[in-house]
C-alpha cells in the first residue's frame, strides 16, 4: 500500500508516523454515508421528553470494552433516573446478557436501569432509536456505520478523540456534522459531556429534530460530492508517487 485516504480528525496532521502509507486527507471526512433506501423516517413525539433519559449503543459486544463499561456505569451514576439500552446480536444469547450483565453490577450499576435488546431487521432496528435520547460510543474502537446510523435517525453521538485512526472515526463524524462539542478529548471529559448533554432535554430534543435536515447540509453526507473529493485525491497520488 503506497497511499491511504484519511482526513483531519482520523490522521492528523503531525502524526503521519503512525501509518507507513502516505495520506491523502479528504475534506471533511474520509467517511461518506448513502442512506439505504428503507430507513425509516425519525420519530419525536412529545412523550419521549417526558420518559427517562435513555443512553444506548448498537455497537456489536467485542467494543464493549471494560474500559468503556467503566465509562458507562460512571455516566449512568451521574444523570439519576436514566437508563442504558445495549442492542447487539450477541444479546439474543442469554449468556451473554447475564456476562454483561454481571459486569456492570460489578461497576455498581442497577440492572433496572439497563435493557438488553437482541438482532432485528434493518428497517426495525433504525426505528428502535427513537427509544434512545443518546448514544454512547464505545473506546478505544469507535462505531463506524452504527454511529452514521443514529445521526441519521436523529440520536446525536457522544465520543473521544483517542490516538489512532480507529480510535477517532467518531470524532471525525461529529466535526463532520459541525457538532465537535459532542467530543471529549480523555475520559474524564467523556463522561462530562455526556452529562451535560443530558441536562436539557429542550435543547437535546431541539437538536434532535433537525439533525437529519443538518446532515443532508454537509459534505459527509453528499455522495457526489464526496466522489469528487475522491477523485482528486486519486490524481493527487498519480502525481505524487510514494517515495
Amino acid at each position: 500500500m503506497d497511499w491511504m485516504l484519511g482526513d483531519e480528525v482520523v490522521t492528523p496532521e503531525g502524526r503521519d508516523g503512525l501509518c507507513s502509507e502516505r495520506i491523502a486527507r479528504l475534506p471533511g471526512t474520509v467517511f461518506c454515508f448513502a442512506p439505504e433506501v428503507d430507513y425509516p423516517c425519525p420519530v419525536f413525539s412529545d412523550e419521549a421528553a417526558k420518559r427517562p433519559l435513555t443512553f444506548a449503543s448498537f455497537n456489536n459486544v467485542p467494543k464493549l470494552t471494560p474500559r468503556t463499561l467503566a465509562l458507562w456505569a460512571q455516566i449512568l451514576k451521574a444523570v439519576p433516573c436514566s437508563r442504558l439500552l445495549l442492542k447487539a446480536p450477541s444479546f439474543s444469547d442469554g449468556g451473554a446478557v447475564r456476562l454483561f450483565g454481571e459486569r456492570l453490577q460489578q461497576l455498581g450499576v442497577d440492572l433496572a436501569r439497563v435493557e438488553f435488546r437482541g438482532p432485528t431487521g434493518l428497517t426495525d432496528m433504525m426505528a428502535e432509536y427513537a427509544d434512545v435520547d443518546i448514544a454512547l460510543d464505545p473506546v478505544p474502537y469507535n462505531g463506524g456505520t452504527t454511529t452514521l446510523q443514529a445521526l441519521w435517525m436523529g440520536v446525536p453521538v457522544v465520543t473521544q478523540a483517542g490516538q489512532n485512526f480507529v480510535s477517532r472515526m467518531g470524532a471525525s463524524f461529529m466535526a463532520a456534522a459541525g457538532l465537535p462539542e459532542w467530543v471529549a478529548q480523555d475520559d474524564v471529559g467523556y463522561v462530562r459531556v455526556a452529562v451535560q448533554m443530558a441536562q436539557d432535554r429542550a435543547a437535546l430534543m431541539d437538536l434532535k429534530r433537525g439533525l437529519r435536515e443538518r446532515l443532508q447540509t454537509r459534505l459527509g453526507w453528499n455522495v457526489k460530492a464526496h466522489t469528487r473529493a475522491m477523485e482528486q485525491a486519486f490524481e493527487q497520488m498519480v502525481q505524487k508517487p510514494a517515495d
